[in-house]
Parts: structure tokens; sequence; C-alpha cells
């Protein structure tokens, strides 16, 4: 079967018009397909709230903003209607229509869903609720902020009067020198105890001497073990000997010889009256020059002493 141009053109013409209404639709938020249930919300003040606003029910979207408008019998009021698109979902009494706005100022309705018996039919008017934007409840908090503000800018004002001329500046640029100075010293010391715990450094030196010295200990260690056992029983002798009666008896002879000094210093007996009496040493002196003149006369003149004769006596010189 065969139709006409005139046919054909309607046909398409009829399709291009369902196909924008449907997209028109659709990108409203509207399914011109699927069953719609319109209920009703009154608001003092929308809050921002626009057409095609998503409705959410513990977040998720069931529905869309058909259409807002003001009450006709009170032109303060304004009555939003909403359109249930979710096939699904009943709201439940008890539930209340809340308008909030999220922190880009998006304005939305959220369906504070009830827990009691039974369900709004379609076409009832929900209660309603406006919640505190987030922007808004950060109100409070200005006033504190700008306080805030303010002292940092002080702050910010004393720093830059501090790091700038003045007798502050000194004190702080003095301490930065010092720091300097301190942070090159402390570079310095760790370059010299680089250098002593280095391959060739003193440390390593040291602990290389100390190592040598412990393996000479360990080599003569028997060695040591017989000097220490001699030396235990050295002192095992030390403490068996009567060192005790010796000490005391050396103490006597001293005691004793300190009083034979005292009495010849004090001229008693033959070494006291020698050293202490002139005549005594005088009358030795005297004999012992007459002696040496009689050894020199005996031997100048031996016969005058000594008489020998093979044949008879003879007379004296």
């Amino acid at each position: 079967m065969k139709y006409s141009k005139e046919v054909r053109t309607a046909l398409v013409t009829i399709a291009t018009l369902v196909a924008f209404v449907w997209g028109y639709n659709f990108l409203k938020g509207n399914d011109i397909f699927s069953k719609q249930r319109v209920y009703y919300s009154v608001f003092e003040n929308a809050g921002g709230l626009v057409t095609s606003a998503p409705v959410l029910a513990n977040g998720y979207k069931v529905g869309l903003v058909k259409s807002i408008y003001f009450e006709p019998s009170n032109g303060r009021r304004l009555i939003v209607e909403i359109m249930l698109t979710a096939d699904d979902f009943e709201i439940p009494n008890g539930t209340v229509a809340e308008l909030s706005s999220d922190l880009f100022g998006i304005t939305s309705i959220q369906l504070m869903l009830g827990n009691t018996e039974g369900y709004f039919a379609e076409g009832d008017t929900l209660p309603t609720q406006l919640k505190v934007g987030l922007m808004a409840s950060l109100d409070p908090l200005k006033d504190k902020a700008d306080k805030l503000i303010q002292n940092l800018d002080s702050l910010v004002l004393d720093i830059r009067d501090a790091l700038g001329k003045g007798e502050k500046a000194s004190s702080i640029n003095t301490a930065l020198r010092d720091l300097a100075v301190t942070m090159e010293n402390l570079k310095r010391a760790t370059g010299k105890i680089d250098g002593l715990v280095s391959k060739d450094g003193d440390l390593s030196r040291i602990l290389a001497d100390v190592e040598a010295f412990t393996s000479v200990l360990d080599e003569n260690k028997g060695e040591i073990d017989r000097l220490l056992g001699n030396l235990a029983t050295f002192s095992d002798s030390l403490a068996a000997a009567d060192i005790a009666s010796t000490i005391n008896n050396a103490n006597k002879t001293f005691a004793e010889l300190a009083v034979a000094m005292e009495k010849i210093n004090s001229g008693e007996g033959t070494i006291g009256k020698l050293i202490s009496n002139d005549t005594i040493f005088t009358n030795l002196a005297s004999a012992t020059a007459n002696l040496d003149s009689l050894f020199i006369d005996i031997k100048a003149r031996p016969s005058r002493y000594v008489h020998v004769s093979l044949f008879g006596k003879k007379n004296k010189d």
C-alpha cells in the first residue's frame, strides 16, 4: 500500500512534533509516557526554588517541581506543585516537604518521610517547613570571623614592623645572625666528627689500637692468668705472715735506737762523752800526734829502740 506524498509529509510532521514535545518535557524532567501524580505545598518564601527543581526522599530523586505560583486567595504565599515521577513511591502520612539549599545555593525540596499509617492521596497538600541553608547557618560565625581577620591583620602588621626598621628589627636580625653563626659552628663540628670517625681518623686509629691491645691480651691470657695466680699466692703469703709482730719489733728497735741517740746527745756513756767532751778529743789528738812522732823517730833511728848484736852489747849513741 502506497501513501501519497502529502500523507507521508503529514506523518513526518506529526512524529517530529511528538518528538519535540517529548524532548522538551524530558529536558524539563517531565516524562509524558509515565504516570504523573501531583501534590501541593505552600511556602511563605520559595528561597530561590525554581521549576524542575528536584524533589528528594532520603537523597533519592522521586519527582520534580512542576510549577510555582502565588496563591490566588492570598497573594503573599506561594503554591508549589510537586509532581512524583517514581511509579513505585507513595508519600506516607506525617511527611513534611522541607525547602533546603545546598552549599552552592541550589534549592530543592526534601520529603521528610513520616511513619504514620496510610499515604497522602494525589492532589493533597503536604505540610511544609523551611530549613536554614548552610550559608545562613554560618551567619553567627561572621562576626567572629571578622574579629579573627582583624586580629590576623594586626599580627601581620606587628610582624612587618618587627622585620622592618627599629629596635625590634635589630634584636631579631641579631638573633638571626647568631643563629647563622651557631649553624656554621655546628657544621664545622660535624665535619670534625666526620673526620674523627672516618677510616683514617683518630677515632678509627684509637679503636684499631684498642682492638690490637685486646688481641694481645687474648693471646697472652695464659701468662696473665699465671701472673694473677702468683699475685694471689703472694698476697696469701703476706696474709699468713706475722707482719704485725715484725712491725712491733721494728718499732721497738727504733724506740731503743732513739733512746740511745738521746743519751749520746746528752753526753752519757763513752760515745756520748767522746762526742760532747772536747778534752777527750784533744787528748786523743795529742796522743795520736805523739804516737806519730814516735813512729817517725823509730823509722829514722831504729837502733835506738831495737838492739840486735851477734857479738855483744854496744854502747848507746
